[in-house]
């Protein structure tokens, strides 16, 4: 066989396999896998079966690096089977289909290793076999993995799937289940949770690709899982999160064995299950409280002894472990809400039936069950049964919140699953989840769960919302303005009330602490808030801003609403909140935008592709009523300023996004000259240098000027620009943008007017300086309206000195 090159790493490989002893080989894995990975030419090229003398130096050597392998895999010391295990894994992923048609051996020897039971009884070194060795779980846990991955690389081969996996694939499930075997005494050590994990991981895997092979063990796989799916805390080990989540999807993937076209029944079936414990559950931890609910599905109470604390579950196989107390009963139904989550999640082979009705019902008796309020009394409640002691009553408002968090996210999932067809129940969904948010908003849990379902529900009803439904958003808005300004230092503390240290009549209170620092006056800022949530806490309270801007009808937000949203988009340097806000803006009963961010927008991303778009493409015609200066053309508006300019004593509204014009400080020259030229000037975003455009009306230090034109040096002079002027003519004089002409009235009390620029020039033009010109002249016309011609030739200056 021909290579391309010989790499180096296989020579040192073959040399450190054979220099080191076994013991000494877990410490060079590390560079020994390293080694091994730079060397997938030579491993993955076809090579002959048998050695011989017309072989390429590299066959020599792969096939001296595959026999020490082989003979670690299969020796006596535990050190040595670790490092084989480890390094078939990695052979076996760079060597591809010419590894793996040789690698039964090295299956057959990694079974060995899982065959072995944990609570063997050791035995004398010397009498041990390789179907006896007792190695440690991290070794068979490694030993999984590897098995796992051959049998994933296997699949694409139908020739190696006949010859390897069909006849060892049964023996591996066999042994995983035997590991997971409760031991039959107790000096028998139990597997690990890792293991167990490990395990249940490695089988869902599989089953999907290889369902019909894994049948004889579904059963046994139900049985192992069954204690893990919904942990309690009266069971006798805890049970990690990520081993209950691989427990859930490993039981849902056995539908997929199932005979024929039975899998959707098998699904069904299993989600029927889980709501009927949920039920089940639920009358015994609800006791405590007379529900209103009444089940759309057919679900009848079951009686519930008020001597005993609450309790259920069974011993029988089909039944889940048994629990007792309120808050076991609490875990149970949050870890059956998240096993009726993950079945909707998890992807099926089958098409199956999405029970809609039992969930929505499933919900609607969590969300029909409204907790006292804060401050109120917990007795006062209607719905609270007297059969129940108290101590009972308030350890249900306490478990009550995480009932009501995994309640919600199977709503989130069952939404996303459905998508668009879920929008008939998407209204019905928000109510639930606004009155959940009612009695549970000060968690943050209950929060971060809300913000992520209204999302999901907005995005499918928000734009046909009417505005009792939107006013209804009101308290779950302000919580996540809230939230976003908190966590970005935003939120003043409350000032300190200072404890009276007198009373009625005078004398000092002796009983009561007093604060000494109180009493001293301070000019220090009041002091922020430290409010810490968690990065997804954040991300969907973002999300959801977003989305209040961009699927909610605009005009039937309160304005105040509105304003604090904005608000929280600002200081949190939301983008995307920002824009969704420009997109959809709010419009007044006129017709008008009466809020306008972009200058924000730009200054907190003045370099964003989004942002530049908006800046040079957005115009608010919705700023003015219709017909006003903003929905006229240039020409047009050109003409109005040019036969109206000394007529009009007050401009029209709508030159410079909806603010009032300023008049300068030029007082008029004498009596009947012309009205002042008004300026409206854009005023500048906090933190940024408005650069003032050169005026082309003044001339060039040095220029030839004409002193007889211009009559006042001194005077200021402010020039009349349209936004759509200011968008022409700035672009080319570097004067400011016209985005900063569009100041909004959310923080108008920051914002400052940018005074007119003084000419230095000598020529300076006066505000009333051409009353001499003559009346009734084309000059004085040419005065009036010169803001809109350019050019000023010479002929008229000559013309105004003869005047002279």
């Amino acid at each position: 066989m021909a290579f391309v090159a010989l790499p180096p790493e296989l020579r040192s490989i073959c040399r450190k396999l054979t220099a080191y002893k076994p013991e000494q080989l877990p410490g060079l894995l590390p560079a020994l896998l390293k080694d091994l990975q730079r060397c997938q030419g030579p491993l993955s090229a076809p090579q002959e079966s048998k050695s011989n003398a017309n072989s390429s130096e590299a066959g020599v050597l792969v096939h001296k690096l595959r026999t020490h392998i082989g003979t670690l895999l299969n020796g006596r010391s535990v050190e040595g089977r670790f490092a084989a295990v480890a390094l078939v894994k990695a052979y076996t992923e760079v060597g591809g289909w010419e590894c793996l048609r040789t690698s039964e051996a090295w299956v057959r020897g990694l079974l060995s290793i899982l065959q072995v039971s944990l609570g063997a009884v050791p035995m004398p070194a010397h009498r041990l076999t390789s179907q006896q060795k007792k190695d440690p779980a991290v070794t068979k846990e490694l030993a999984i993995v590897t098995l796992t991955k051959i049998y994933l690389l296997l699949n694409r081969y139908q020739t190696l799937i006949r010859e390897i996996v069909t006849p060892t694939l049964p023996t591996f499930a066999s042994a995983c289940l035997q590991i997971l075997k409760p031991p039959s005494s107790s000096k028998a050590g139990k597997a690990p949770l890792g293991l167990t994990e490990t395990i249940f991981e490695a089988l869902s895997s599989l089953i999907p690709l290889y369902p019909t092979t894994l049948r004889p063990s579904a059963s046994q796989i139900r049985s192992v899982t069954r204690p893990y799916l919904a942990p309690t805390n009266s069971d006798e080990t805890i049970v990690p999160q990520s081993l209950k989540s691989s427990a859930q999807r490993l039981v849902i993937r056995l539908h997929m064995t199932a005979a024929k076209n039975g899998g959707s029944e098998e699904w069904a079936k299993h989600t029927a299950a889980l709501i009927k414990d949920f039920h089940e559950t639920a009358d015994q931890v609800f006791r405590a409280v007379q529900e209103t609910w009444e089940s759309a599905t057919g679900h009848s109470r079951q009686p519930v002894d008020y001597n005993t604390e609450p309790c259920g579950g069974g011993s029988s196989a089909e039944q889940l472990p048994e629990w007792t107390g309120l808050q076991a009963g609490s875990e149970r139904m949050v870890g059956l809400l998240q096993c009726l989550a993950s079945c909707l999640q998890c992807a099926t082979k089958v098409p199956v039936t999405v029970p809609v009705s039992a969930l929505a019902d499933l919900a609607a008796r969590v969300s029909s069950i409204v907790p006292p309020h804060p401050g109120q009394d917990k007795d006062a409640s209607i719905q609270l049964n007297p059969a129940v002691g108290r101590e009972e009553k308030d350890e249900l408002w306490t478990v009550f919140p995480e009932i009501q968090i995994a309640t919600m996210r199977l709503l989130q999932a069952l939404a996303r699953r459905l998508g668009s067809n879920y929008t008939p129940l998407a209204q019905d969904t928000l109510d639930q989840t606004m009155r959940i948010i009612e009695g549970g908003y000060r968690f943050p849990e209950v929060r971060l769960a809300a913000f992520a379902l209204t999302t999901e529900l907005l995005q499918l009803c928000g734009p046909t919302m009417s505005k009792a439904n939107v006013d209804a958003l009101s308290l779950v808005a302000m919580t996540c303005c809230r939230d976003l300004l908190g966590a970005a230092g935003h939120i003043k503390a409350p000032k300190q009330q200072q404890a009276s240290s007198a009373g009625q009549n005078g004398a000092k209170s002796r009983n009561t602490a007093q604060n000494a620092d109180a009493f001293l006056s301070s000019n220090i800022e009041e002091e922020s808030v430290a409010v810490t949530l968690a990065p997804e806490h954040l991300a969907a309270a973002e999300k959801f801003l977003v989305t209040l801007f961009s699927h909610l009808p605009q005009h039937y937000l309160n304005p105040e609403l509105r304003s604090r949203m904005l608000r929280a988009a600002i200081l949190c340097s939301i983008k995307d909140a920002q824009v969704a806000s420009i997109l959809h803006p709010s419009k007044d009963k006129n017709g008008r935008t009466p809020q306008v961010i972009l200058p924000y927008l730009h200054q907190q991303f003045p370099h964003d592709e989004t942002v530049e778009i908006l800046r040079f493409s957005f115009r608010p015609a919705s700023t003015g009523a219709r017909g006003d200066l903003m929905d006229l053309d240039d020409e047009e508006m050109m003409t109005m300023q040019t036969g109206n300019a000394a007529s009009s004593d007050k401009p029209r509204n709508g030159l410079a996004f909806d603010r009032p014009f300023q008049p300068t400080a030029a007082p008029a020259a004498q009596d009947g000259a012309d009205e002042p030229v008004v300026a409206r000037t854009a005023p500048p975003v906090p933190g940024i240098a408005a650069e003032t455009a050169p005026s082309p009306f003044i001339s060039e230090p040095g220029a030839d000027t004409n002193p007889l034109k211009r009559k006042n040096d001194n005077d200021d002079v402010e020039m009349v620009i349209s936004p759509k002027r200011i968008s022409i003519d700035d672009e080319s004089a570097g004067g400011l943008d016209p985005g900063f002409g569009a100041m909004g009235t959310l923080v108008e009390s920051t914002l400052a007017t940018v005074p007119a620029p003084r000419p230095e020039a000598q020529g300076g033009f006066g505000a009333g300086g051409d009353a001499e010109a003559g009346d009734g002249s084309d000059d004085d016309d040419d005065d009036e309206s010169v803001h809109l011609n350019m050019d000023l030739d010479s002929d008229g200056d000559e013309g105004d000195e003869d005047e002279s």
